[in-house]
């Protein structure tokens, strides 16, 4: 493509050389055809060379918050120098560059190579893409651009954070309702004999089975079994009403943070987790262990988005034949907008299975973005409070989350309502 200099350029010699015609003047015919000639030969030595690019980036699972480091490595393979080179590796507007830059301009001879390293900040979770690269030529003259781009991309998913609850859930009442409702026959932390092993340094000393140290002569140590419980269900709600608050603080955004967390937690331990989320629609993921079940788990909170309308008792219905009995489930919702809710905890509860409500407060998410006055605002939390009660009055353990409280400290401080 011609820039302006050249089309100004061309058009300066074509009237040089016909006015040269018209007065009969030979040397402004010979400039005008210098300056056509200087273009012709200027774009046929113009090229695009052979450019390659490669990125790195270390993890293409990273989580909410977290800094993703990007490299690339521009090669020039062709025997000429490219001349005014631009680059511009193209990233997502909801990241935001924390370092470096990601746009270069330089001139590379044969067979050099140059980088481009630029930190990004992942403020919201999701599904995003490095790329494609934008390539831009210049000739040494500016009097031709080019312009292409490389389908170089990359993709990156970004989880919600995960909070370190086990200390905090030891020292409130949440997971005591749960230990020991199953024994798995895997070693660790337990009541009931699971196998003796070699003492090793470090055992505590009333694990060391004597009656087999004096009938074989060998240190050996009691191992136990694990006490554990066998599926745990976390519901949580990602209705419309789940948007209220800001980018950054809403019961979706809240609730993806305490899901994530609460599975790791279980997971941790080796549990079997589930994990349902209801908006438009309900979807489910049976329940399973390890790291595997983990990423999945992280893998669709990371794509849940506010939308529908689903009520609650629908899910538990159709969660009904899958649970377990005794099996505990964790609810994660500000039971806002949903008439079932009370009928659904009731199920729930007379089926056998502990439930924890962590609700998000949107009546104070919603003060975040909106004037609510005062007298209004009292009128809505005393609703809030009964709905809340009326909850618990079935034997759920409601948590009523307020925003500007850490998933942690919440938990401590769980009570009934």
């Amino acid at each position: 493509m011609w820039t302006r200099k050249a089309a100004i350029m061309l058009a300066g010699g074509i009237s040089l050389i016909l006015i040269g015609m018209m007065i009969s003047n030979f040397l402004l015919m010979i400039i005008g055809l210098t300056f056509i000639a200087f273009i012709s030969v200027n774009g046929w030595l113009e090229g695009h060379s052979e450019l390659e690019i490669s990125r790195f980036v270390p993890h293409s699972n990273v989580y909410k918050g977290d800094l993703v480091d990007v490299s690339l490595t521009i090669t020039n393979n062709s025997y000429k120098r490219t001349q005014q080179l631009e680059i511009f590796d193209n990233v997502p507007h909801e990241m935001k560059l924390k370092q470096g830059i990601n746009q270069m301009r330089l001139n590379l001879g044969p067979g050099q190579s140059t980088k481009i390293e630029y930190k990004l900040r992942c403020p919201l979770r999701g599904h995003y893409s490095l790329g494609p690269i934008s390539v831009r030529y210049r000739d040494a003259f500016d009097l031709f651009v080019t312009e292409s781009k490389i389908d170089n991309v990359y993709d990156i998913t970004v989880f919600p954070q995960v909070r370190e609850i086990e200390d905090a859930m030891l020292k409130s009442d949440v997971p005591k309702m749960y230990t020991g409702a199953t024994t798995l026959r895997t070693p660790g932390p337990g009541m009931e004999f699971y196998s003796l092993r070699e003492y090793l340094p470090g055992d505590p000393l009333r694990s060391i089975n004597w009656k087999a140290f004096a009938r074989t002569g060998d240190m050996m140590v009691n191992q136990k079994t694990r006490d554990a419980v066998t599926d745990v269900f976390i519901i949580l709600d990602t209705r419309d009403v789940t948007r209220i608050g800001t980018v950054l603080k809403n019961p979706l955004e809240m609730g993806t943070i305490a899901a994530a967390s609460i599975s790791n937690h279980f997971n941790k331990r080796r549990d079997s987790v589930s994990l349902v989320t209801y908006g438009s629609k309900m979807d489910y993921l049976p329940p399973d262990t390890g790291d595997k079940q983990n990423y999945k788990v992280l893998s669709r909170l990371a794509s849940v988005q506010s939308s529908g309308s689903m009520p609650l008792q629908a899910v538990t219905n159709s969660l009904a034949p899958r649970i377990s009995r005794g099996s505990p489930v964790f609810i994660i919702s500000s039971l806002e907008g949903d008439a079932t809710t009370i009928p659904a905890i009731r199920n729930l509860s007379g089926n056998g299975h502990a439930v924890t409500i962590l609700s998000p407060s949107s009546i104070d998410l919603e003060r975040l973005v909106s004037r609510i006055p005062r007298m209004s605002y009292e009128v809505l939390k005393l609703e809030r409070q009964n709905r809340l009660t009326a909850v618990s009055g079935f034997g759920a353990k409601v948590i009523d989350w307020m925003p500007e409280v850490e998933l942690s400290q919440a938990l401590m401080q769980s009570r009934v309502i």
